[in-house]
């Protein structure tokens, strides 16, 4: 029979050994694709390492695209594996009018339109027909980002999210626009500079969705060059379904000209106090 000391000392290391192995899983997971049948860049934003060294949760915080196609197995998957408990739904109402969330039981649903409906139509005649006026595609999205920060139908749509955030004690909140590229993806860069997480790696998240997103964007060029040969248009349509490193940017730079930084921001520009910041990162930080 081993001493004791010898096999308290065994399960010291034991432990020390699942330690490191839940730190590399840690690592390997931040960002990952939770795959679905009916949605893509679905993610999981457990394992994302803050600047003092503390690590999202999983389970927790979780990104999407549109939920219309979800499949019953893939409800069953959200709601078993990932405790799905609250969805918060970025959309206009009309979007939401064309393509609504599937009822799911036990599972909160909030309507929270980041942008004002101005009833444009999503389909391809139409969007080949804005394409052909727009000078320059990127300026849209450009545009876009910095309303979500100086727009105040925007910043209070943020403030709700955050609320909603804040009062969730159990499972995950899930948050969606259509693509879950723009109004999610700045969304998400909010919630991780909230909660401490880099700029570096906000960034590598938001860049996340051209891959998570390519087989849908591929698709998307390949249909509107059935529709026109014209080579602005085609562009055009890559601009739009692309994220890139200027879109967010442009956000960034906005916070920063009106509010000094990205703290202040969430402070002055969306209403979260130091008790509420610190109540995140109770929430979601291990």
């Amino acid at each position: 029979m081993e001493p004791v000391y010898y096999s308290q000392a065994a399960s010291q290391i034991k432990k020390r050994e699942q330690a490191k192995k839940n730190i590399t899983s840690a690592q390997m997971i931040a960002g990952e694709q939770i795959k679905l049948d009916g949605a893509v860049n679905v993610r999981d934003l457990g394992g994302y390492k803050t600047t003092d060294g503390k690590r999202i949760k999983s389970h927790r915080l979780i990104r999407s695209a549109e939920l219309y196609k979800l499949t019953g197995e893939d409800i069953r998957k959200l709601k078993g594996t990932y405790r799905l408990h609250q969805i918060v739904d970025f959309r206009t109402n009309s979007e939401v009018k064309e393509k609504p969330d599937p009822p799911i039981q036990g599972v909160r649903y909030t309507h929270d339109s980041i942008m004002k409906d101005n009833g444009a139509s999503t389909s391809m005649a139409d969007l080949t027909a804005s394409l052909s006026k727009m000078d320059n595609p990127e300026t849209f999205l450009i545009q876009a980002n910095q309303s979500f920060v100086t727009d105040e139908h925007a910043r209070q749509a943020y403030k709700e999210f955050f609320n909603i955030l804040l009062k969730n004690d159990k499972g995950a909140v899930l948050w969606h626009c259509t693509a879950g590229k723009d109004r999610a993806g700045f969304g998400t860069a909010l919630v991780l500079s909230a909660l401490g997480v880099p700029k570096k790696t906000i960034m590598k998240d938001y860049l996340l969705s051209n891959k998570y997103r390519a087989a849908e964007n591929k698709t998307a060029i390949e249909e509107i060059s059935k529709q026109t040969d014209d080579s602005k248009v085609i562009n055009g349509m890559k601009a739009i379904m692309d994220v890139r490193e200027n879109y967010l940017d442009a956000a960034f730079t906005e916070i920063n000209e009106q509010y000094g930084s990205m703290e202040r921001f969430l402070k002055n520009g969306l209403g979260l106090t130091n008790a509420d910041l610190i109540k995140l990162k109770n929430k979601y930080l291990s």
